[in-house]
C-alpha cells in the first residue's frame, strides 16, 4: 500500500507528463515515489542520512534540481 506522499508524487508525475509532456521529470518523480516507501525520518527510531533510501532520494532530488 502506498503512503500518502508516495501517492501524491505519482499523481504529480502524471500531471507533469500530461501537461508538459516531460518524460524525464515524470520518470524521476516516479522513481522518487517508489523510493520513499522505505525512507524514514531522522531521529530516534527513524532513518538517518546514511540510510540507503534516503541517499537515493537525495540523488534523485539533485537530478530534478538540475532540470
Amino acid at each position: 500500500m502506498a503512503s500518502y506522499i508516495e501517492h501524491s508524487l505519482v499523481v504529480l508525475s502524471s500531471k507533469i507528463k500530461n501537461k508538459y509532456n516531460d518524460d524525464n521529470l515524470y520518470n524521476l518523480i516516479r522513481k522518487l515515489a517508489q523510493t520513499c516507501t522505505d525512507a524514514g525520518f531522522p531521529g530516534e527510531g527513524g532513518f538517518g542520512g546514511d540510510h540507503k533510501s534516503n541517499k537515493e532520494i537525495v540523488e534523485i532530488t539533485k537530478l530534478i534540481e538540475k532540470l
